[in-house]
């Protein structure tokens, strides 16, 4: 009898899709991160690129660019640790989403030379 009102049903389990880890944005958002800090007509341009991205595939050949401005704007270390930060995201973005995989994008990420 106790087990039929509302409050006993058994929790739904969380989807994908409830989880902000599993959405693009939170990949465009380590974007933004890795560049807060430079004022340059470049990141502008990095900028516009990054909102026409539509897969993970797509964010991966802006990879090139965000590092090449952090170094020029840093050093290749901070971009090394910057980029490596977004690639962990991006390894875990694809091996976790149920429409993403590995293999979508062209090589394993650089976060395991790091």
């Amino acid at each position: 009898m106790f087990f039929k009102l509302p409050w006993f049903k058994k929790a739904k389990d969380a989807h994908y899709s409830d989880t902000q880890v599993l959405e693009l944005d939170f990949l465009v958002d380590e974007f933004h991160e890795a560049m807060a800090d430079i004022q340059d007509p470049q990141r502008t341009r990095l900028h516009a690129a990054l909102i026409s991205c539509q897969s993970p595939k797509d964010l991966w050949f802006l990879r090139g660019k965000l590092f090449n401005l952090i170094s020029k704007h840093h050093c290749e270390y901070v971009a090394n640790e910057r980029v490596g930060r977004l690639d962990q995201k991006l390894r875990f973005f694809v091996g976790h989403h149920p429409d993403h995989s590995p293999e979508d994008l062209p090589s394993g990420p650089m976060a395991l030379l790091h």
